[in-house]
């Protein structure tokens, strides 16, 4: 008796690989971006001073990158589904490697856009976001939004580390040392892809969640009724919905200031009479807090994602005004930390709104054509702010108008609500 009530009460495996493979996405995923996304900031002075280039000129590097980092998720997508998850991560480290390692020797500034703004922005885009969030949700159905967010904290955990190592190389070695560095770094993760990234549960013979495979069988035909509906979705089906248009926005709107603060974060607050080594602890701690807000988003299971998505754009929207209004160190933190909150509970709610509302089968391809809506806009914000610097020797328009744009978000966040499926589910069908 005592056999049978184990049998039957113990639902998953004793082994299940999947929180071991969130384990080394969390890896891939933080010292896969952060390196490269956070490095270029911290090394912009040093750049503009030795190879002659304006705030604007930077923040165009910059706007390029997020470009090519957001808009390469649809390509990222469509290889996920041809090739694996695998693969496409091996050669998206690859791609970064090349691209750091020829940064580091750059002289012009069209070197810059070309090894910076496309090589390192596409290395990055094929290996991180899109594949972390498509293996979460490959092997997590119950527990998604704690696999998803898991992963994403390591970008603010590693970030943290990030300002530490480029104020080393910029205070002992220099900006091109750096470089070569995460060149080497972006060759190990590589390989540490290559060896232990597993496309799905049926590559070990395991199920989602480590169910065992009766109990999920069972689940999956009692839960057919609730879930069937939103893997009926398609990219081109979710293309038409207003609630998709709605999510593009507001994930522009969350991504712009943190994509801006990360360019010119140290610049402004430089020019608002702070060291460079308060700067520079303002914007560790910025990234640090963003962990805070990842974690939030995990909630996604217990509480209404949208509203969470809509409170943190709001959030965010406060900490723009804020660094408008700043005019002591204290002043900053502050605004720095409502900057990073909101963007981190936004980063983990959008993906977990995506996945309720359009399901699991069409994820990676309608997460990736968000991002590359998002990374047109995304790309030009860094520039436009520079270029707003240089013409009116302040940052106070692209602030605001930040600001504004985050409010405008968030009002719309508070109103989504699940889109009808695309076509009526047939639970017979789906069944069989």
């Amino acid at each position: 008796m005592a056999a049978a009530r184990t049998e039957t009460t113990r639902t998953t495996l004793r082994f299940f690989y999947g929180w071991w493979l969130v384990g080394f996405a969390w890896i891939l995923y933080g010292f896969g971006a952060a390196p490269g996304y956070y490095s270029w900031s911290f090394f912009s002075p040093e750049i503009i001073d030795d190879l002659g280039l304006t705030r604007g000129q930077t923040g165009a590097v910059f706007g390029l990158f997020t470009f090519m980092f957001n808009s390469i998720a649809p390509v990222t997508g469509i290889a996920i589904s041809r090739w694996g998850t695998r693969r496409v991560m091996v050669v998206g480290n690859l791609v970064t490697a090349t691209g750091c390692w020829l940064l580091s020797d750059a002289e012009t500034l069209w070197e810059c856009f070309v090894y910076f703004g496309i090589l390192v922005g596409a290395g990055i885009g094929l290996s991180t976001i899109v594949p972390c969030q498509a293996l979460a949700t490959s092997w997590f159905t119950k527990y998604r939004a704690r696999a998803v967010a898991t992963v994403l904290t390591a970008g603010g955990i590693v970030g943290v580390l990030v300002t530490w190592f480029d104020r080393v190389m910029v205070q002992e070695h220099s900006w091109r040392t750096g470089w070569q560095i995460i060149a080497g770094l972006s060759l190990v993760l590589a390989v540490l892809a290559a060896v232990t990234v597993r496309n799905r549960p049926s590559d070990l013979e395991q199920k989602p969640d480590g169910m065992l495979p009766e109990v999920t069988e069972h689940r999956s035909a009692d839960a057919t009724v609730t879930t069937a509906s939103s893997d009926t979705w398609t990219l081109s089906a979710a293309l038409r919905t207003p609630q998709f248009a709605v999510l593009c926005l507001c994930t522009v709107a969350f991504a712009i200031p943190w994509s801006v603060t990360t360019a010119h974060g140290r610049l402004h607050l430089e020019d608002l009479g702070l060291s460079t080594d308060v700067a520079a602890q303002i914007l560790s701690v910025m990234i640090l807090v963003s962990i805070a807000g990842r974690i939030t988003g995990a909630a996604g299971d217990f509480l209404v994602p949208e509203k969470v998505l809509g409170f943190a754009l709001l959030v965010e929207a406060a900490g723009m005004f804020g660094l408008l209004l700043a005019t002591t160190a204290t002043m900053a933190y502050v605004s720095t930390i409502l900057v990073a909150v909101g963007f981190g509970a936004a980063y983990i709610s959008t993906a977990v709104v995506v996945a309720k509302f359009f399901g699991r089968i069409a994820f990676a391809q309608i997460l990736g054509a968000q991002y590359l809506i998002s990374g047109i806009f995304n790309a030009l914000s860094p520039a436009i702010a520079g270029w707003l610097f240089d013409s009116t020797g302040s940052y106070n328009i692209a602030f605001s108008t930040i600001g504004m744009m985050c409010v405008l978000g968030g009002i719309l966040a508070f109103r989504l609500r699940v889109p009808q499926p695309p076509r009526p589910m047939n639970v017979d069908a789906a069944t069989e």
